[in-house]
């Protein structure tokens, strides 16, 4: 009883960190398109800033997962934060001199200090028994529901806190979300070396017996399908996340509507979280997974109803429930594929090739709804859906004739 109220409270810590996390992160997702429009030189370009925070946490992933291996994942959660105090206070200064390249900058930096605080799902796994992982993910994927509300309120209500400069109160709202933020991980617990034992133990390896050759990983199926699955949610989610203000905007909605379609988006992120670490036990990862890719095809049918407020509602909720069902799947297939003393280079790559492929979704995103707009810019998640669950299909088929093969034997 007394472990699991341990459990409950280290859990409880990181998923208000998680929160406090989240708060700037969809403020950033729900504003920055619109702020940089304001002082980027043409609207194709407004985007860039929000690109430039995906490839801060690209440029930032290897780095970060090689100071947290040798200062710890709590000195590398902190060093995280004081980047992203700094790029806060750096897009304060630059939305006040109206500099879109300043701007610009301050999210790349703002992406830096992501690339350190994306690792807090792996210490929460981290920090618990093997067979309470899936559900040390959904505790963290619990904290996008109270980001889902204040996130998109602090940047509606920031935008218009210095009348004289659109958007500045929203970063100065975010280096606050960023103090609180550092203050809660320097009361975080670090992962017990018991719990790495336990999973040592539960392989028969040592953990110098566990490192195999990256060629090994290269040609392991499973991997690809938890990386892919991963990848593309995430790369679409984040492309039609970009464009939904500018989208809206064009259409003729105003601020407060779209602000209302990411709150109902970013609850259709979590609120799945509730359930899906039991639809992992029950379903299994790859199954999971195309429940996942299924939800997102529903979402492209909802988008090309029509640009009323409903079809934009509805296609952001049944984005949010995709992608909850394709990551929390593609996360705990991934870390299936690879032994403890592996952790870090496959998270390292299956990150680098997430967040590249993020990098493009939102850069494209401004240009592309510009250019072909909101309904055509949906049917651009098609053939990757279609990819992923041939893949996963693949798998699943190939995993059946191995274990039937087995058994014969």
């Amino acid at each position: 009883m007394n472990r699991f109220i341990n459990q409950i409270k280290v859990l409880g810590m990181f998923s208000i960190t998680q929160t406090v996390f989240q708060i700037g992160t969809v403020m950033i997702m729900a504003v920055s398109a619109l702020a940089g429009q304001t002082i980027s030189p043409s609207p194709e370009t407004a985007s860039l800033p929000i690109s430039f925070v995906i490839l801060g946490t690209l440029l930032g992933l290897v780095p970060a997962s090689r100071f947290m291996k040798w200062q710890g994942s709590k000195y590398g959660l902190l060093l995280g934060t004081i980047i992203g105090i700094f790029g806060a206070f750096l897009a304060s200064y630059a939305m006040w001199k109206t500099n879109f390249i300043l701007f610009s900058i301050a999210h790349l930096l703002f992406g830096l200090h992501q690339s350190f605080i994306q690792y807090l799902r792996f210490v929460a796994m981290e920090s618990v028994p093997t067979h309470d992982r899936a559900n040390a993910l959904s505790w963290i994927l619990l904290a996008g529901i109270p980001a889902a509300f204040l996130g998109p309120l602090a940047g509606l209500h920031g935008k218009n806190l210095f009348p004289t400069s659109l958007y500045l109160g929203c970063y100065i709202i975010l280096i606050l979300c960023l103090c609180i933020q550092f203050i809660l991980i320097s009361f975080l617990p670090s992962p017990k070396k018991e719990f790495t034992q336990e999973v040592i133990a539960d392989l028969s390896l040592s953990p110098r017996d566990t490192v195999r050759p990256f060629s090994y990983h290269v040609k392991n199926l499973g991997l690809w399908v938890s990386i892919l699955a991963t990848t593309f949610s995430f790369g679409l989610m984040a492309m039609l996340m970009t464009a939904v203000p500018v989208a809206m905007k064009t259409h003729g909605h105003e601020m407060h509507a779209s602000t209302l379609v990411l709150q109902w988006h970013v609850l259709g992120m979590y609120i799945p979280s509730f359930f899906s670490g039991y639809l992992v036990r029950k379903m299994t990862a790859p199954y999971l997974i195309l429940l996942g890719v299924f939800v997102m095809g529903l979402e492209c049918v909802s988008a090309l109803q029509g640009t009323e407020f409903m079809p934009f509602a509805l296609a952001l909720i049944l984005l949010g429930i995709g992608w909850n069902f394709m990551y929390v799947g593609g996360t705990n297939l991934l870390v299936e594929q690879y032994h403890p003393s592996e952790k870090n280079a496959i998270q390292a790559t299956n990150d680098t090739i997430v967040y590249s492929l993020a990098i493009l979704s939102t850069y494209s995103a401004g240009y592309l709804e510009h250019k072909i707009g909101w309904l055509s810019l949906n049917l651009v998640s098609i053939p990757f859906l279609v990819f992923v669950a041939v893949l996963t299909l693949y798998f699943i088929q190939s995993n059946h004739r191995k274990k039937t093969f087995q058994h014969g034997q």
